[in-house]
């Protein structure tokens, strides 16, 4: 595969990029030339000022008709070839790295039963959604279900489940029915993993919550959400309708400086503070 490399004006980028598929060149990319940010409740980005940028377009047909090639985008976006890379790319399996939660409990890619050596393993394959446990939010959580509390015949909703793991998690631990819901169809992930494990009992639930399209009429003895701080706040509602009484909360994926407003809109409604767990800025709690 050659990469060819083209440096434009950054006000002319889509017009760039409309005439190459105009012309049926889709393989182009770039780029984002984006600043991260803080706000009140994590991490933004903007989009910084630029006046030019480079933009990539991919072959990988002939390598006798390259020059051809290259000779036709330059006629197309009325610019000139600045570089051209050949990538070979080694299609070899990609093994997810093992995530040591802690000294128990570790996630594995591989279904070899030696992998573990004395910990509990569970096998995951991550296909692209969010929550592959590398994330220190993630690996709070999932140091919590495993080793911390007792789900054992309990009920639990994973709110914005991702890749499934926490539901996976709860339901190895002893949880008796776990609901998992996200907005994006994640659902054939969810099953996946869980299957690889030997469980059965996770039900994925597809659509927004908030709006209708997920119907649940159960209450749950736990509820989970690890989908930020704001987005807690939105759901509130809809925490307290479907949480049993007596039952407990586990939010993540808060940032230290806005924990404390967080926490007080939970307050506000009924919830108390009982743990607390920090890595880096990123905060886990449970309430009750």
């Amino acid at each position: 595969m050659f990469i060819l490399t083209y440096n434009i004006k950054f006000k002319e980028l889509d017009s760039k990029i409309e005439l190459l598929n105009i012309n049926d060149i889709y393989n182009v990319f770039y780029d984002s030339p984006l600043e991260i940010t803080t706000d009140e409740y994590g991490y933004g980005y903007l989009e910084k000022e630029v006046s030019d940028i480079d933009i990539k377009v991919a072959y990988d047909e002939d390598k006798s008709l390259l020059n051809n090639f290259i000779d036709k985008i330059n006629s197309i976006i009325n610019c000139n070839c600045v570089s051209i890379e050949e990538i070979n790319y080694d299609y070899e399996d990609f093994d997810f790295p093992d995530v040591h939660i802690n000294e128990e409990w570790m996630l594995s890619s591989s279904t070899d039963d030696d992998k573990g050596k004395g910990k509990n393993v569970i096998t995951f394959c991550p296909q692209g959604a969010f929550g592959t446990g590398l994330h220190e939010t993630t690996q709070d959580l999932l140091n919590v279900i495993l080793s911390k509390i007792d789900l054992h015949n309990k009920t639990v909703m994973d709110i914005g489940t991702g890749s499934g793991i926490l539901s996976i998690a709860s339901s190895i631990v002893g949880a008796s029915k776990v609901t998992a819901i996200d907005i994006r169809d994640v659902r054939d992930e969810v099953i996946l993993n869980a299957k690889l494990n030997g469980l059965y009992n996770i039900e994925v639930l597809i659509g927004n919550a908030l709006n209708g399209e997920v119907n649940i009429n159960d209450k749950f003895n736990w509820i989970f959400i690890n989908i930020g701080g704001e987005e807690t706040e939105l759901f509130m509602d809809f925490i307290k309708e479907h949480l049993e009484e007596g039952g407990n909360l586990l939010v993540s994926g808060l940032v230290e400086w806005s924990f404390n407003k967080v926490k007080d809109k939970l307050n506000d409604n009924g919830f108390t503070l009982l743990e607390k767990h920090q890595s880096n800025e990123w905060i886990t709690a449970i309430f009750q």
